[in-house]
């Protein structure tokens, strides 16, 4: 069979593939990605995989624009090539005579929860280099607010009557609120890691601009006696929810916000009928524990990397950027 790829600039045909994937996210989408790549200044380059001159799928590259042009990590996951499962194989091989031909020595790319097992078994056929990392997701088939809430760990049912007692809340988001709070809420997440934020700090304008009349966009905060203290954002475009980012203000956490918040955007993608909510990362054993706490499941994704720079040459180029 014989794989090729083109650009494309046809949106509809570009999610109508996504959104026919077992792997297809929220983070897949025509409007996500230019969304990220003009905020970051990226070049993001649409590629649609053909076989026989059909469309079969999407494979999204994303660069540093430069001389020679870097790969990037994007600071939210998944985002990867997107084609059936039995020509993965040969488009992996293929992109790497693409990327000979483009100048792209290095690509870097993920497979989501929904064909992390399929992507493993192909990349062992590969020359990519790749690990694995860990999400975790609630699964809605079949639930009911009320079993939905019973599922939640002991603790977590704790925290949440504890947060409803103090009087938290959770409304959606006012015109300004996701402008001045996600930032925020970034800056001091990332802080507590010793870390900065990897989003400029205008993330939540635009965020708000082009969420705008949006209905597959979940943005809402937690009040306590009308005063903001926390903001959940979540994309709801596919079957599968993506609870990208958010949490509560540090001076409030006491209250237990989080929590109130989380349940609250569960109960949401219920009412709407999706299948699932994963709750986008690990991050570390204390957020792990948060999340399952919701009857959250560990589920595998893969990040990989596909060079056509040689190994030794790539360490000793890090090694060098490392001392400059």
């Amino acid at each position: 069979m014989q794989i090729r790829f083109t650009t494309t600039d046809d949106s509809r045909l570009w999610d109508s593939l996504v959104a026919a994937s077992p792997g297809g996210t929220s983070f897949h989408d025509w409007s996500w990605l230019h969304l990220m790549t003009d905020m970051f200044g990226w070049r993001f380059t649409p590629l649609l995989v053909l076989r026989d001159r059909g469309p079969v799928g999407v494979f999204p590259v994303m660069m540093q624009p430069s001389l020679v042009p870097r790969a990037v990590e994007p600071p939210f996951p998944y985002v990867g090539p997107l084609v059936p499962e039995s020509l993965l194989v040969p488009t992996l091989r293929a992109f790497r005579s693409w990327q000979v031909r483009h100048g792209r020595p290095l690509v870097r790319f993920e497979f989501g929860p929904g064909v992390a097992g399929s992507a493993e078994r192909a990349l062992a056929e590969t020359r990519c280099e790749w690990h694995a990392d860990r999400t975790i997701t609630v699964d809605l088939v079949g639930a009911t607010p009320e079993s939905l809430t019973a599922g939640m760990k002991s603790n977590t049912r704790y925290h949440l009557r504890s947060g409803l007692r103090r009087g938290v809340e959770v409304r959606p988001a006012l015109p300004g609120e996701i402008t001045t709070l996600l930032p925020q809420l970034l800056e001091e997440a990332y802080g507590s890691r010793g870390v900065p934020s990897p989003y400029p700090a205008d993330l939540g304008a635009r965020l708000e601009r082009w969420s705008a009349g949006r209905e597959d966009f979940y943005a809402s905060t937690a009040v306590i006696d009308g005063e903001p203290v926390g903001l959940l954002v979540a994309l709801a475009s596919h079957p599968v929810v993506c609870g990208w980012v958010g949490g509560s203000l540090r001076a409030h956490r006491a209250a237990s916000p989080s929590t109130v918040l989380y349940h609250d955007a569960l109960q949401w993608a219920l009412r709407r009928g999706h299948t699932a909510v994963d709750l986008v990362g690990y991050i570390d054993e204390g957020v792990a524990k948060f999340k399952t706490g919701f009857g959250g499941k560990e589920e595998p994704y893969l990040r990989a990397v596909s060079s056509t720079v040689p190994g030794v040459v790539r360490s000793a180029v890090g090694a060098v950027r490392a001392r400059t």
